[in-house]
């Protein structure tokens, strides 16, 4: 026996090959074990035992392990010990929790899960990790498994490579062996209507129930069994909102109505089903003035709380709300008007404490010239209302000034740039255009161009006209 495999008697000192008791945390060898150790009655279950002579509260073995698990609390019934520790019996599972870590004898990483196998061909005690470096997804069933390397070049699991193809036994299509007793469509279909089973009671209608199995058929058909397993659940909430709301399948008006253009977005599927299976045709325009209705509430909400810019849009609104009702005007063309004077009034203060002046509207025309339609109305109501006198006017000369601005600081970083490729050149040529001709050329086709002789500008052609460009 080597000298490092000897082990200590805790009681005598002496070294000994195998201990014979350990009794908390302390071993003890043949010898001292019978000397410790005398047969008398356990104080717990009433058996004869050997029991340390110096502890009157010690038990037998068998009560010192026939209690619940110390990490997880499984009853001593329902596992095998594993280990017994200074806290008491632990189960399989939880034993390699209380081992020390070690080194793994393949990569050196600590792990308290050592194991040899034998299949590597060596006595090594590896991790994990190590221990299942054989192993990874076979190509032809995906399961991870021990793989085998076929003469064609892929990795297979044992199955696959000596079974090959077999019959589902389910739908007798083909399918890897590796696969177990069904393919995997007919594997997503039934997990897909368990879901659907598993949903149904927890709808309190017959017919919401018979509804939610139909739509999960027709996931099945519509989407594939894959995906209709995967969202089944994401739309259960939406049957559940039916089955407590009405009890029924509702119109579309209603769902809209409940659940709000927004809300009917979320559930794409359900819409498209009750529309192609149920006849519930979706009425675009309401739609499209729900979702303008949102965002008109969005609007008034950004201003500061009970502040004067508040009370402002909100009375301006009413006025637009009235108009709306008048057949006047639609919700699309109060929402601009609305966010364009939202806009101003935030310019104007960011917490919306003083109304805006000429100055404030001549300012933001500047920035936002073409918003100069929308924020005409919102400029008569507050010349009605309070009593301003404001108008909305373009300041051309400033506005052409700042575009001019804009463009120099445009051609300036494009300058800097190292990479002068053709759509480099192209962008170039509009903004050139712009810049040194004032010649605005929105589209790329309604320009050509080619370098100069002397290699130093370009020169392009538009409307019948030859201009050139620096490009240095």
């Amino acid at each position: 026996m080597n000298q490092h495999q000897m082990v200590g008697c805790d009681e005598c000192g002496r070294e000994v090959s195998k201990l014979w008791r350990r009794h908390k945390g302390h071993g003890y060898c043949s010898t001292c074990y019978a000397r410790v150790f005398k047969r008398r009655m356990c104080p717990q279950c009433g058996e004869f035992a050997r029991l340390p002579k110096n502890d009157p509260e010690a038990v037998c073995r068998q009560c010192d392990v026939d209690k619940p698990c110390a990490r997880c609390g499984k009853a001593s019934s329902d596992y095998t010990i594993g280990k017994v520790t200074s806290y008491g019996p632990v189960c399989n599972a939880c034993a390699p929790y209380f081992r020390e870590p070690e080194p793994c004898e393949g990569c050196g990483k600590a792990s308290q899960r050592l194991t040899r196998v034998t299949r590597m061909g060596h006595d090594h005690r590896l991790c994990p990790s190590c221990a299942t470096a054989d192993h990874g997804t076979c190509s032809a069933c995906r399961r991870h498994r021990l793989l085998v390397m076929a003469p064609d070049g892929n990795a297979l699991c044992k199955a696959c490579y000596e079974l090959g193809d077999i019959a589902c036994p389910s739908c007798g299509h083909p399918m890897p062996a590796g696969r177990g007793d069904v393919c995997e469509p007919c594997y997503w279909t039934r997990t897909c209507r368990k879901r659907i089973s598993i949903g149904q009671a927890g709808l309190t209608t017959k017919a919401l129930r018979e509804a939610f199995e139909e739509f999960g058929e027709w996931m099945i058909r519509t989407t594939g069994p894959h995906k209709a397993a995967l969202k089944i659940n994401h739309f259960w909430s939406f049957f559940t909102e039916l089955d407590q709301a009405w009890a029924r399948i509702p119109s579309y008006v209603e769902l809209l109505h409940h659940f709000g253009a927004e809300g009917l977005r979320r559930v794409r599927l359900p819409m498209r089903w009750l529309h192609e299976e149920k006849g519930v045709e979706p009425d675009h325009q309401a739609k499209r003035v729900d979702s303008e209705k949102r965002r008109i509430q969005e609007c008034l909400r950004s201003m500061p709380p009970a502040s004067l810019a508040e009370k402002a849009l909100r009375a301006y609104w009413h006025q637009l709300e009235a108009r709306i009702e008048a057949g006047k005007t639609s919700h699309t063309s109060a929402r601009l008007t609305l966010r364009a004077a939202a806009t101003l009034l935030l310019k104007t203060h960011p917490e919306g404490l003083q109304l805006p002046n000429q100055a404030n509207v001549e300012n933001y025309l500047v920035v936002a010239p073409g918003q100069a339609a929308s924020l005409t109305g919102f400029i008569n109501f507050l010349n009605h209302r309070y009593s301003t006198e404001l108008a909305p006017k373009v300041d051309s000369k400033r506005v052409r000034m700042m575009r001019k601005e804009k463009l120099a600081r445009m051609i300036m970083e494009m300058a800097d740039s190292d990479a002068k490729d053709e759509a480099w050149m192209a962008r170039w040529v509009l903004l050139g255009m712009e810049y040194f001709h004032n010649k605005k050329v929105t589209k790329k086709s309604a320009v050509t161009y080619e370098l100069s002789q002397a290699g130093d500008g370009v020169v392009a052609f538009h409307a019948g006209s030859r201009y050139w460009l620096p490009i240095k």
